[in-house]
């Protein structure tokens, strides 16, 4: 909502982020989206059940966020030798051979902001139901804003078929369980940023606090 200088308030527009067209701030229907007249890109998509795809797809996150850090992804062995590697492997590895700002940024990006994500976004669909964490929900979602574009799985996942491409000549290359875990939960991390929708969450809250006012009127 915009203001004037006499402070009345004047109609919320936004900007097609396609042409700049200015349009009236409007939502689209559940299910549906809404469409610029002009060059036909999409201003917004509400997606039906939103919140309870975002919960449930964020605690499965969680869930396998465990066997993922916990279980090999990779078995390397040569001649007599053998060695496993973890989610944790790599960043520890990194940091006792110096390289201490490179191993802090795949933790931050390989498992940091992935846990962030999840956990954010579980807060954030369950703790919008109540009215005393409003505040927090807020700053949650504007932490999510900011976060989301740093957690790297797809980049992680690339390193690891680079290595199972380039080592398996040197020697054996074994899967192991903790790189299926891994998969899902980036495939999971994928449809948790398709299926999570800001505007759902405001417009929860307005509900409720419309509810809450009638319910004051009426009392």
């Amino acid at each position: 909502m915009e203001y004037g200088r006499d402070k009345s308030p004047t109609r919320w527009r936004r900007a097609c982020h396609e042409c700049d067209l200015l349009l009236t701030g409007r939502l689209a229907p559940p299910g549906q989206k809404l469409l610029c007249p002009r060059c036909n890109a999409t201003l917004h998509r509400n997606a039906q059940n939103s919140i309870r795809y975002t919960a449930a797809l964020s605690l499965t996150g969680l869930v396998l966020f465990i066997p993922t850090a916990m279980l090999p992804l990779l078995h390397f062995s040569i001649f007599a030798f053998g060695a496993e590697n973890t989610l944790l492997n790599g960043v520890m590895s990194l940091f006792a051979a110096g390289y201490i700002w490179l191993s802090t940024l795949v933790l931050f990006c390989s498992v940091l902001a992935p846990l962030g994500k999840f956990l954010l976004l579980a807060f954030i669909c369950w703790g919008s139901a109540w009215a005393f964490l409003d505040r927090s929900v807020a700053a949650a979602v504007r932490w999510y804003q900011h976060l989301k574009e740093w957690g790297m799985l797809d980049v992680y996942m690339l390193g690891i078929l680079v290595a199972l491409i380039k080592m398996s000549d040197l020697g054996k290359m074994e899967v192991g369980p903790g790189l299926y875990c891994f998969v899902a939960m980036m495939l999971v991390a994928n449809l948790t940023t398709l299926s999570f929708d800001p505007q759902a969450v405001w417009d929860r809250m307005a509900r409720r606090r419309q509810r809450a006012a009638g319910v004051g009127e009426l009392s």
